[in-house]
């Protein structure tokens, strides 16, 4: 038996609403202790992670296994706001749980707070069950969350329809941050765009140029990194550096090492990012 990791991504009804869910199981699968580490990248969504068996032990930043064992264990079901490090958890057995990233205007639509914390009532109670087959439970989730998502979208100057990256997320919210309202201003647009995703645009853009970048990588792999660290809007290659270790941990060199030989980065190989 192997560990087992799926990418979820929502019907267009809802890829306004959730970028994607990642879930992981490991259950009845014989790993060393280090190969239940897992690896996630900041992120400028807010998530709900829902452990339908075992226990993770969750930090902010890197942390090493003898640290987690300290950490007291997640609930079962906890919120998260927008983090702008990247997040280590660690199971002492087997786990299976799932993780939903929603936009920042949709979970405070859904009755999510700004500061995270709550999961929104109607998010939590259709995350039940026991999800032995996600595909199957995904499906369901999103049929059911439809309605709901529908009730409260309302009339939003904001309209984002959806979209695979998270960068077109980024570039849309900037955009309509900058033509709505009645004050057309550099400073008019940035209060309606930390309004609406609880972070400046200067933070978020980051994000966008990180993900432009290994999404020029996965195109052109043989391209020299200076080349592309101009094309995805970093000043220089040192300057592209410090972005993809404020994201992850790591320098790009190390990452794309740890994402070809460490089990624990599954996450990074399910989404497909290289650097």
């Amino acid at each position: 038996m192997t560990a087992r990791a799926e990418l979820l991504l929502p019907p267009a009804a809802l890829a306004g609403c959730v970028a994607a869910g990642v879930f992981r199981d490991t259950l009845g699968v014989d790993m060393p202790d280090r190969d239940r580490l897992n690896y996630f990248p900041a992120s400028p969504l807010f998530s709900v992670t829902r452990v339908f068996e075992g226990q993770l032990h969750v930090a902010r930043g890197l942390a090493d296994i003898s640290t987690l064992r300290q950490q007291v264990p997640d609930p079962a079901l906890v919120a998260r706001s927008p983090n702008a490090e990247p997040i280590c958890s660690w199971s002492a057995g087997g786990i299976r749980a799932l993780t939903i990233g929603f936009y920042p205007e949709a979970w405070i639509r859904l009755g999510g707070l700004p500061e995270g914390g709550h999961v929104p009532e109607p998010v939590a109670a259709l995350m039940h069950g026991e999800w032995a087959d996600a595909s199957a439970s995904w499906a369901a989730f999103c049929v059911d969350l439809q309605p709901l998502w529908g009730a409260c979208r309302g009339d939003s100057a904001l309209q984002w329809a959806g979209s695979h990256r998270l960068a077109d997320w980024v570039r849309h919210v900037t955009k309509a941050a900058a033509l709505s309202g009645t004050g057309q201003s550099l400073r008019s647009a940035e209060r309606r765009f930390r309004r609406w995703t609880g972070q400046t645009r200067q933070a978020v853009d980051l994000f966008a140029k990180v993900e432009d970048l290994y999404a020029r990588r996965v195109d052109d792999s043989a391209a020299p990194l200076a080349e592309l660290a101009a094309d995805a809007g970093f000043s220089d290659q040192s300057h592209m550096g410090r972005a993809v270790k404020r994201v992850t941990g790591f320098s790009p060199a190390r990452l794309n090492q740890l994402i070809e030989t460490e089990e624990a980065f599954w996450c990074y190989r399910l989404m497909g990012e290289r650097f």
